[in-house]
């Protein structure tokens, strides 16, 4: 024995200074692992400690790692320094004393072992197996127990007199042995308490499920096939090799009738929800007990357990027939019905006209249900626009929200008061500014035909204003506030409105780790899904990159524009006359009074694109005209 495996032998010692059995289980030693109920022993011929619910397995470096908090390496010198080993730097970790004048060389990592290698069977469990089987007839426990002969032969069960206990075999020359003179089982060998049956799982005919051996041979009796945990903890250990197939037997489960089995059952069937729970033991404890009472009972339960198999087995494919249809009916053929609908319901919905005859024949008839995007260079009259645009909506007698980010509600009001002004002058020297609507401090100096003058168009503004809603904003009204707001003004009115926002970039971040880029492309998408749950239109307005102030509109001018060229139905640019010729200045475009401006429409799904539309823009009245 070498220097380290005799130190490692001290496990026993370490054992017993903690106060721990060498002959029995104690509580695990894992400390992730809440242990109730004693599931760690002693292995004295591997010198370790294995856990047979966690299945953690020790030896004595690990154990005073985990009771210092030690790494493997400073464990290792610490069991030196406890249990009398000298040699703490020749034979176990090679790699830090290198040959002289020789590189190191780092040993290779040993290859994984297979997880589903099988376990050696030892050829003295072999031997012993097949001394108990010989030995089977000397005892008449299993008769006790209601199991034939035949059962016992073709189980191979066996019988250790020295012991006086029966022996039951498991795979992978496991056994489990239980005391024909006492209500106990005795030490079992290998890893912990087997599943029994396990290959079962791989059959296609449904297999019971019951704790213990004798249940499942009681079962076996009876004409059915079972498989035992050996023991309610071993729960776990049935659903991890359900779970290591991709396809199992069905499994009828049968709880003995108390809490703990009850318990595994509900484990089991959280787990695996095909599971079939038979009907419960009334009479008896278990599916032993109760063959040895009532054998028609307990065959009543398989018939009951077969049956509520079925009756599952047939609500699941009812639910999966189902889902096949539904999900039959999403393909184009299935949604004919609905598209005609679709169709008579869009017959009632006109277009909704944005009041500019070029515009609305170019855009097929007006606005439709969808994401519009309208961009310009800054000061070139994108909200003037748009807000002239809302009123001729809201003319119609048709709701207009808006969402102002940048200006106040009383400067965009006072910005329409202005416009009608200027349209109802008979002399445009009589029109007002929008300082001049606002500043009040100049209405004692204004004339009476200006006083009337204003009075006729805040009548004018007040006979669609009830169709406008404007709602003030800053850089954190997000997405979220905007649909909450379209969802109480139709929770409110019953109507759907024509949304417009001012602007697109000044919309809260959807994230503030995502870049521009990332967030303007969520806030688009969010508008789309807007557009089509309530089936209005979204207008948005979005600034241009200032490298594109002297250059012709096109999809590249839009800010951030991955999300919006590709999201938007609409795209529409406004630029001034010219833009994109070696001559063209936007600074003195910008001082013409009126403007010479063009609408120009860069995409749209529904129709041709067409040539730009000309505007005269009047900026000191925020008022459009088609020229």
């Amino acid at each position: 024995m070498s220097e380290k495996d005799e130190m490692l032998t001290r496990i026993e010692d370490y054992l017993t200074e903690h106060g721990l059995p060498l002959h029995k289980k104690f509580k695990c030693l894992n400390p992730a692992h809440n242990d109730r109920h004693p599931s760690m022993s002693y292995d004295p011929k591997r010198h370790r400690v294995h856990c047979f619910s966690c299945g953690a397995d020790y030896d004595l470096v690990d154990l005073v790692g985990i009771e210092e908090g030690l790494d493997n390496r400073a464990a290792f010198r610490r069991c030196a320094e406890r249990y009398g080993l000298k040699k703490t730097h020749v034979s176990f970790f090679p790699e830090t004393r290198p040959e002289q004048g020789k590189p190191r060389r780092r040993k290779k990592p040993p290859e994984p072992e297979p997880t589903e290698k099988p376990k050696p069977v030892d050829p003295d469990t072999t031997r012993y197996l097949e001394l108990c089987r010989e030995r089977a007839g000397e005892t008449g426990y299993f008769a006790l127990r209601g199991i034939p002969e035949e059962i016992v032969r073709r189980f191979g069960l066996g019988y250790d007199p020295a012991q006086q206990c029966v022996v039951l075999p498991c795979d992978g020359g496991a056994y489990v042995r239980r005391s024909v003179t006492g209500k106990r089982y005795l030490n079992q060998k290998g890893q912990g308490s087997p599943l029994w049956g396990e290959a079962l799982l791989d059959e296609d005919a449904p297999v019971f499920v019951v704790e213990g051996y004798f249940d499942a041979l009681s079962i076996w009796t009876l004409g059915g096939q079972a498989l035992a945990l050996n023991g309610s903890p071993n729960a776990r250990k049935l659903i991890a090799a359900v779970e290591r197939r991709e396809k199992h037997a069905p499994l009828i489960l049968i709880p003995d009738s108390d809490e703990a089995g009850q318990a595994w059952a509900n484990e089991v069937c959280k787990a695996l929800p095909d599971a079939a729970v038979a009907p419960a033991i009334e009479g008896a404890k278990d599916m032993n007990e109760l063959l040895l009472n009532d054998r028609h009972a307990a065959k009543q339960i398989l018939t009951g357990g077969i049956a509520a198999w079925q009756e599952g087995l047939a609500a699941r494919q009812a639910v999966e027939q189902e889902a096949v249809l539904a999900y039959r009916q999403t393909s184009a053929g299935g949604q004919i019905a609905a598209f005609q609908r679709y169709i008579v319901q869009q017959a009632r919905i006109p277009a909704i006209r944005t009041g500019f005859d070029g515009l609305d024949k170019r855009l097929d008839g007006g606005l439709y249900p969808g994401l519009y995007v309208f961009g310009a260079i800054s000061s070139l009259g994108k909200t003037a626009f748009l807000m002239q645009v809302a009123d001729q909506i809201a003319r119609q007698g048709q709701d207009v929200l808006v969402f102002s980010l940048e200006m106040s509600r009383f400067e965009l009001m006072a910005r329409s008061v202005s416009r009608e002004t200027f349209r109802l002058a008979s002399d445009y020297r009589l029109a007002k500014t929008v300082r001049g609507v606002l500043d009040g401090r100049r209405y004692a100096g204004y004339t009476a035909d200006e006083r009337r003058l204003l009075d006729d168009a805040l009548i004018e503004y007040m006979s669609y204003a009830d169709h406008i809603y404007i709602f003030e904003g800053d850089h954190e009204t997000g997405l979220d506030e905007i649909l909450r707001a379209v969802e109480t003004h139709f929770e409110r009115t019953g109507n759907v409105p024509v949304v417009i926002i001012d602007y697109l970039q000044i919309i809260a971040p959807v994230d503030v780790h995502f870049t521009d880029k990332q967030n303007t492309d969520r806030v688009v998408c969010g508008l789309k899904k807007l557009s089509r749950h309530w089936a209005c239109p979204v207008i948005a307005i979005s600034s241009f990159n200032r490298e594109n102030y002297n250059t012709e509109v096109s999809m590249n001018a839009f800010k951030e524009s991955g999300g919006i060229d590709y999201s938007a139905d609409v795209l529409l640019g406004l630029q001034a006359r010219g833009a994109g010729r070696r001559d063209f200045n936007i600074d003195v475009e910008k001082r013409k009074d009126p403007r010479e401006l063009e609408l120009k429409i860069i995409k749209n799904r529904s129709a041709a694109l067409g040539d730009p539309i000309e505007y005269l823009y009047y900026p000191a009245f925020s008022c459009f005209s088609e020229h």
